[in-house]
């Protein structure tokens, strides 16, 4: 059976690859087009213009490839070459985006199978967008085509040069320019009636732009060329929004609009921030096997978006987990402070002692906090990414190289999400009406089997809560699959969240180790350092004043932190009255300093080194 496979990155692609490959079935990934050398991609483009022509949204095939000077070489060697190889492989392999910009109409072709896997809305709905920096820049751009006489002159000039260098006249030519020049004028009167729109709006409302028109053959190629001539740049990529909105393409579109606070400024002073964001239709062909292999996808809105029956072929039942997989009432948000998450870590892999290979979820601007853990625990660390990276869900490795998953915090989104996910699924009316958010609650069983209510944080709005749970928990329960519990192989998962994820929450408070309780620890465990006399330290029990006597604290402040020490299995009692010892789970540090040792290549096998993690 001839079969596309779409999944969200390039990376997911290599790994099915190697399987298919390995089992000595045919599979080929529609490829990354690169214009430089690198580790990790080889050089199959030799013309930078494409670069150019993609930032800006316009298409590569339309504007460079076909009047490219190195297109012979492309097609039997290049980006061309491998991207018909794939084409006409048993199992053709392609990324999300690919299929969107594609269209799946013409990617599937001839396949008799096609499976969607993970969150199938950025295929079906692909969007679109334009600033509203941007727009006023194209509406700058395309006013100067319908007017100046150099691009007046250029639609108007039917001459022509043959291959012996003769100029002669042709009047096919007069009118293709024709025809671009009044897409050119549909395409201003456009940009003006959005212009209009976004001056006006005060919150979010849907447009829909009121003249439409079929591109003409040569239209993008002409838009490449003219901007370059007039050296104008765009921060993003509008000519996909624009395109669109010209060939009568979008299927939806809203300007939306979104209070945001400005930095520097009094306390309250907020700034309205304007886009235009838009959906395609982007349908699969009848007549096919489409299967969305997507945990936490829903029947009826699939059905909505495809108008027709989508069948839930998913198994009753459910597979008994192998490993454990749990959830603590607390949530690591992208402020929380690297001193308090260092704490929470050290506090979870002294609670893990026997798990020495430890994979991270969190957001990606707390991940360079793992550089302040100390070596003992830091050395533990072998895989982290964070949300959004794709990595976190739809990657097999996790459960391969890891024993335990940490899954720290909830994927929080911007309210732009929200409102695009409404857009995606047909909610354009909840879309246009404001939602306030706060606290909501939801009930579970604790791992006692006590019956809790737990505080989250969510839209009061019953359909902006429930597109928002939607993609927050996609994202954890997507990130918590990575463990694999229901194989025999897969480890141990636990999450760090006040969002609803369907586990079970632990009854007792996260274990906490902060900088102070180490800084003591470490003292304790090099007291056998200063008296030599007592080389077995370990194994002699020591009273509460003897500590307070060497570590020139107050036994109060002792007593307390032993017991914090003995919590997390530092410190242990043989009882109530006798002295203290070195847990089983204790090991000497070799820096005692608040912000640990760190070990330069400890994080040599993590998805995100240090080096490219994001800001």
């Amino acid at each position: 059976m001839i079969g596309l496979l779409i999944y969200p990155t390039h990376k997911n692609l290599k790994e099915e690859q190697d399987r298919y490959t390995a089992a000595g079935i045919e599979a080929e990934v529609y490829p990354i087009r690169s214009t430089i050398e690198t580790e990790e991609l080889s050089q199959n483009c030799w013309n930078k213009d494409a670069d150019g022509a993609e930032n800006m949204g316009l298409p590569v095939g339309k504007t460079i490839c076909t009047y490219c000077d190195h297109r012979d070489h492309c097609l039997k060697f290049g980006y061309l070459a491998d991207t018909i190889r794939a084409r006409k492989a048993t199992v053709s392999l392609a990324t999300h985006q690919r299929a969107a910009r594609t269209g799946l109409e013409e990617l599937i072709e001839r396949r008799h199978f096609v499976g969607i896997h993970e969150n199938p809305l950025p295929v079906l709905r692909p969007d679109v967008g334009i600033s509203a920096q941007d727009l006023r820049t194209a509406q700058e751009f395309v006013q100067t085509l319908v007017s100046e006489p150099f691009y007046l002159n250029y639609f108007g000039d039917g001459t022509r040069i043959n291959e012996l260098g003769e100029r002669y006249y042709d009047e096919d030519q007069i009118l293709r320019r024709r025809r671009i020049y009044e897409a050119c004028l549909v395409l201003a009167d456009l940009l003006d009636h959005l212009d209009a729109a976004l001056n006006q709006a005060e919150s979010n409302q849907t447009w829909t732009p009121h003249t439409t028109i079929e591109s003409p053959p040569g239209l993008e190629s002409f838009l490449w060329w003219a901007l370059c001539h007039s050296k104008i740049f765009f921060t993003e990529a509008p000519w996909q929004f624009l395109l669109a909105a010209l060939n009568g393409q979008l299927h939806a579109a809203m300007v939306i609009v979104v209070c945001r606070y400005v930095k520097g400024a009094p306390q309250d002073s907020v700034k309205l921030h304007k886009s235009v964001y838009g959906i395609i239709k982007n349908n699969p062909p009848s007549g096919r096997n489409i299967w969305f292999c997507d945990a936490t996808a829903e029947a009826d809105v699939l059905s909505n978006l495809l108008d027709g029956p989508v069948f839930d072929k998913t198994p009753d039942g459910t597979v008994p987990l192998q490993q454990k997989a749990v959830q603590y009432q607390r949530d690591i948000t992208r402020k929380t402070s690297p001193r308090m998450l260092v704490g929470l870590i050290r506090g979870l892999l002294c609670k893990y002692s026997d798990r020495q290979r430890v994979g991270i979820i969190s957001h990606s601007n707390q991940l360079p906090s793992l550089d302040d853990l100390d070596e003992e625990y830091a050395s533990r660390i072998v895989m982290s990414s964070y949300y959004g990276s794709g990595d976190e869900r739809s990657s097999n490795v996790w459960h391969e190289s890891c024993d335990l998953l940490l899954i720290l915090g909830t994927p929080r989104i911007p309210t732009e999400t929200v409102v695009e996910h409404l857009i995606r699924i047909g909610e354009l009316r909840a879309a246009c009406e404001p939602s306030e958010w706060g606290d909501i609650y939801w009930h579970c069983q604790t791992t006692s089997g006590t019956e809790i209510k737990v505080t989250g944080r969510g839209y009061w709005n019953p359909i902006w809560r429930k597109a928002h749970r939607a993609i927050v928990r996609a994202g954890l329960v997507q990130a918590i699959g990575r463990g694999r519990g229901i194989l025999k192989n897969g480890c141990d998962v636990v999450v760090l969240s006040t969002e609803e994820c369907g586990l079970q929450v632990v009854d007792d408070a996260v274990p906490y180790f902060p900088d102070h309780l180490w800084d003591f620890y470490g003292q304790l465990t090099n007291l056998d350092a200063t008296n030599p006399i007592n080389t077995l330290y370990r194994n002699v029990a020591h009273n509460t004043s003897e500590y307070a006597k060497r570590t020139g604290l107050p036994e109060r402040t002792v007593q307390f932190k032993l017991k914090q020490l003995e919590e997390l299995g530092l410190v242990h009692r043989e009882g109530p009255r006798s002295g203290w010892k070195l847990g089983p789970n204790s090991s000497a540090p070799n820096s005692h300093a608040s912000n640990g040792s760190n070990s330069d290549n400890r994080h040599a096998n993590s998805i995100a080194p240090p080096d490219s993690r994001p800001p």
